[in-house]
């Protein structure tokens, strides 16, 4: 923690929703007749993409919270006029992160959308529509970068698109980081043909946003996910440790975004437990033979928490310095304009420096921003207790 910090209250996930000339203003002509357009169906605005179902607004959109949600909209579609201004608006979205008593935020993209694009049989329109949005939210970012902490999205296409995607969101786009939906190589985590993209980002420094599932299927949560269930892409971590990708690229950061953090002590408990029990199999070696695979997952990787009094209350078994508060604003967990008060709610039995770590420092450190670009020390990323001794 420094002296006299900066920031107070950082979200480390929050979100937008995009514009509707998104695409069409940004597209290259010979795709742009195929671009997501944002229509009217049913009553309210929905994606349109071709062979695809629409994909609705979220209703908290207009509301910045879910439990507005449910009396404001009753169960209805909106339309893009309904929308709050600030999920749209850098200019607005200062002013309510200043009525939410928020410093600043990492944003993130609407993952329906998303995963529509991501399903689309059309490499060109898909890396068009990902390289268009990673333009507007380094604009958007350029409104007040030290409080709009802009992620970059990774196409799902080739891991050579993905690579060069990685390189011009650090080199051209100065964007904090990136989010990865699927495999660049569309195999498997540990698959060895993702190393280029891994390469991209561990030199670069650019923490790696995994979303609630990443691979196949749907990557946002499901509606009710509770902070004590592990999301899909926990299940990325182990083969990531087997398959030596930490080892290979000791500067990559993973986030593990949007699914609360309560799971977490359990699963490192467990892990390290079936590999000491199991390591004489030789299934498989890791590259520190002194190593528990949880100490790799608290030397890499970040969780965000909200409302999660199990991983505050156990954070010196997940690592004070790996857990990110977050608002979630505007999706249904959100609190928006009183994010503070849960935040102070949630952290209230927690020492001032440990507090201050969880609810702005470890994000700051990890996206490098004023004041914190030294990141963390190497003692920093120990401030956890061993779960297995032999």
């Amino acid at each position: 923690m420094t002296d006299n910090p900066s920031y107070k209250l950082i979200s480390a996930d929050s979100q937008v929703v995009e514009p509707p000339d998104l695409f069409a203003g940004r597209l290259p002509a010979d795709v742009r007749d195929r671009a997501p357009k944002l229509e009217t169906v049913n009553g309210g605005s929905a994606w349109v993409l071709d062979g695809l179902d629409p994909v609705p607004l979220p209703r908290t959109a207009a509301t910045g919270s879910g439990y507005r949600s449910s009396v404001r909209t009753n169960g209805k579609p909106i339309s893009f006029d309904d929308v709050l201004p600030a999920v749209f608006d850098p200019a607005e979205r200062l002013k309510a992160q200043d009525s939410d008593s928020v410093d600043a935020e990492v944003l993130y993209p609407s993952a329906d959308l998303w995963d529509a694009i991501r399903s689309l049989d059309d490499r060109d329109l898909k890396l068009a529509c990902v390289r268009a949005y990673n333009d507007w939210i380094a604009e958007f970012s350029k409104h007040s970068p030290d409080r709009l902490i802009a992620l970059g999205k990774i196409p799902a296409t080739t891991c050579e698109d993905a690579r060069e995607e990685a390189v011009r969101c650090a080199n051209e786009l100065n964007l904090r980081g990136v989010i990865l939906d699927s495999w660049p190589a569309g195999g498997t985590a540990a698959d060895p043909d993702n190393d280029p993209f891994w390469q991209a980002a561990s030199e670069a420094r650019l923490p790696v946003s995994l979303p609630y599932a990443v691979g196949a299927g749907r990557t946002a949560p499901p509606d009710g996910i509770a902070p004590g269930l592990k999301p899909p892409m926990a299940d990325a971590a182990v083969p990531m440790v087997a398959s030596g990708v930490f080892d290979r690229f000791p500067d990559l950061r993973l986030v593990f975004a949007h699914a609360d953090a309560g799971w977490t002590f359990h699963w490192l408990e467990f892990m390290d437990i079936a590999y000491v029990r199991h390591k004489h199999l030789d299934i498989y070696k890791l590259a520190d033979p002194d190593a528990l695979p949880s100490e790799y997952i608290r030397k890499h990787c970040w969780f965000t928490f909200h409302q999660d009094r199990p991983a505050v209350k156990y954070r010196s078994k997940v690592g004070v310095t790996n857990l990110l508060w977050a608002s979630y604003f505007p999706a249904a967990e959100s609190d928006w304009p009183d994010d503070r008060q849960q935040a102070m709610r949630v952290t209230n039995e927690v020492a001032d420096d440990e507090r201050q770590a969880l609810l702005a420092d470890n994000t700051a450190r990890l996206y490098g921003l004023p004041g914190y670009e030294g990141g963390f020390d190497k003692a920093d990323l120990q401030t956890f207790e061993p779960f297995v001794h032999y």
